[in-house]
This record gives structure tokens, C-alpha cells and sequence, in this order.
């Protein structure tokens, strides 16, 4: 299989020279990068490199309806989207696509990109090793990335707004089936009744999200931005997805790794302020904040392998963000 994969992402490679410029380098070979929710590699084919998830072999959970081809071709229309919309260049870019085979395990291939991830640029500078400053313009070039798809992408006069509870009411009742919201359930329904009779959360217009924000989804090398794995990208969703997925994690991160949430502070309100540079439109996507901080803190408790004081750590903050008043 892994024969049959070279030589498609060799032919790949020779049909598309344009897509590669300065994003992908390397030899020829094959490595095998940090997995996340499916199984990928990276090719090397004449000093160029290819990235290939593979949609059949997942390594986490899926649904009984998950149907791995399907979902290739998704993820492929999505980033043709992005390229068409002029995410191939500038500083703010999303990663090229360069083609789809069923036949290998329902293969994605696209330009493998260097440089560090976000969530490296934060674990290194929380452990000390790292600069902030190179953080601090990291997340910059994040914030600008996600404003750009949340403007240029695809629009809608309004959020879907059953689709805004539904994303939120996954993580949970996913926690309570696993015994770990600990009695935190009403707390938090009493909060989502709350945040239910809060108008403007209904009154956003619907964009393009990345849909999974998540530091390690974004690479920064030589002063762009890269985002991938935009399997979850998709319209009418309120741009505080994305943003309230970054901030949770910023602060989670500051949490385990620094064992101080409050480290967190400096870096979620550079984001902000990169994300949306005018103090007027800060202040109402801060109103309506907690609400998708929550659900990232719950998404994020849902990961198996936290020990239950840190899982409960989560639940609670999640418990206690839906608890703002909105």
C-alpha cells in the first residue's frame, strides 16, 4: 500500500510544481509525523513533500454514519474552496490540496508545510524554551487567518442556530455518558436556558469557520500561516467558534503545562485584540465569549487519556463559563 501511495503522490507531484513554492521542502523518502485523528504520512518525491491522511484508518472515535470516503471528498471540496478564495497566498493561507484516491484507505493528499505549530510556539514558551514574543506574533498571524476565512468565505444573514446548541450539547452529553460531568449537568443546563433567552447570540451573522481551531491545526513558517484539517469547516456557524476554541485552549494549556490559568491572560488578550482590532466589536464578541469557551473547555475534557482531577478541572470551568450572565 505504502508503494502505491509514492507512486500516486509522485505523479501528484509532477502534475502540480506550481502548488509546492516555498511551503514544502525535504528529500525523497517517507516519514511518519504525529498522528492525530487518522493516520497519515509524509512522502518526500524529489526534493518536494507530500502529506496524505488516509480517511479509512481513524484512530479516534467516529459515529455509526461516518463514512470515510465521503468525508475525503468533503475535506477536498472544502480546501479547493479555500484556494479558490485566495487562501494560496499572504500571509494568511490554508494548506494546498492536491488530490483524492479512494483506493488507497480514502487517501487526501496535500502539500506537506514546515515550520512550528501553534501549540508548539505555546507548550515551548509555558516550559521555557521558547520566546514569547515569536508566540505572541504566532498568534497574530492565527487571529488574522481566522478573520480572513470568517470574511472571504462563504456567508449567511444569520447563525444556524440549531446547529449552535447541537455543537455545544455533543461534548456534554458525550461527558455525562461517561460519568465525568460529576453532577455538573444542571449546573450547566440551568446556564444553557440562560444563554437561550440571550437574543444577540441568535442575532450573528453565519460564517465560514475553521471548525477545528485547535492550535496544533495551524503552522507558522517564515512570518505566514498555515490551517489544516478543515474536515469540520462549514457555513453558518458563528465565528466565535473558532475564537472561543483558541482562547479555552490557551488557557488549558497555561493550566497543565504552567499549572496558572491565569499565564493565559496576556496571550488570549493579544489574540482578541489581533482577531478584532476595533474596541467596540471586541466588546460585543466578549459578551457572547463564554458561551462557546465552554463548550471548548467540554470538547476538550472529552480527550481519554486526562486523569480524572484534570478532567473534573475542565468540566468545572466549562461549568462555570456557561454560568456567566449573559
Amino acid at each position: 500500500m505504502k508503494a502505491a501511495a509514492l507512486r500516486w503522490v509522485s505523479e501528484l507531484a509532477r502534475q502540480n510544481p506550481e502548488a509546492f513554492s516555498d511551503a514544502s521542502n525535504g528529500s525523497n523518502g517517507m516519514e511518519e509525523p504525529s498522528a492525530s485523528s487518522h493516520e497519515s504520512c509524509v512522502f518526500g518525491v524529489d526534493g518536494t513533500r507530500v502529506h496524505v491522511k488516509f480517511f479509512r484508518r481513524t484512530l479516534g472515535r467516529t459515529g455509526v454514519t461516518y463514512d470515510p470516503c465521503r468525508e475525503m471528498k468533503a475535506e477536498y471540496a472544502m480546501l479547493k474552496e479555500y484556494e479558490k478564495n485566495g487562501f494560496s497566498s499572504g500571509p494568511y493561507r490554508i494548506v494546498r490540496a492536491l488530490g483524492v484516491n479512494e483506493a488507497l484507505d480514502c487517501a487526501l493528499a496535500t502539500v506537506y508545510v514546515g515550520g512550528a505549530t501553534l501549540l508548539s510556539l505555546i507548550q515551548d514558551t509555558l516550559k521555557g524554551s521558547g520566546e514569547e514574543d515569536r508566540l505572541m506574533a504566532a498568534l497574530d498571524l492565527t487571529a488574522g487567518l481566522l478573520r480572513k476565512i470568517h470574511t472571504v468565505m462563504p456567508q449567511d444573514s444569520r447563525v444556524d442556530a440549531s446547529e449552535m446548541f447541537y455543537s455545544y450539547l455533543k461534548p456534554m452529553l458525550y461527558l455525562e455518558e461517561q460519568g465525568a460531568l460529576d453532577g455538573f449537568h444542571r449546573r450547566i443546563a440551568k446556564g444553557l436556558t440562560r444563554w437561550h433567552s440571550f437574543k444577540p447570540l441568535f442575532e450573528q451573522r453565519g460564517v465560514t469557520v475553521h471548525g477545528d481551531a485547535n492550535p496544533s491545526n495551524f503552522k507558522i513558517q517564515g512570518g505566514v500561516v498555515y490551517g489544516f484539517d478543515v474536515e469540520r469547516s462549514r457555513p453558518g456557524r458563528s465565528p466565535l467558534l473558532d475564537v472561543g476554541t483558541v482562547v479555552a485552549e490557551l488557557s488549558h494549556q497555561c493550566a497543565y503545562l504552567a499549572k496558572d490559568e491565569d499565564r493565559a491572560r496576556p496571550y488570549i488578550a493579544r489574540f482578541l485584540t489581533a482577531y478584532a482590532p476595533d474596541a467596540g466589536e471586541r466588546e460585543k464578541l466578549l459578551r457572547m465569549l463564554p458561551f462557546y469557551v465552554s463548550r471548548g473547555f467540554l470538547k476538550i475534557a472529552m480527550l481519554g487519556y486526562w486523569k480524572p482531577d484534570y478532567r473534573r478541572y475542565l468540566v468545572e470551568r466549562g461549568t462555570r463559563c456557561i454560568e456567566v450572565v449573559p
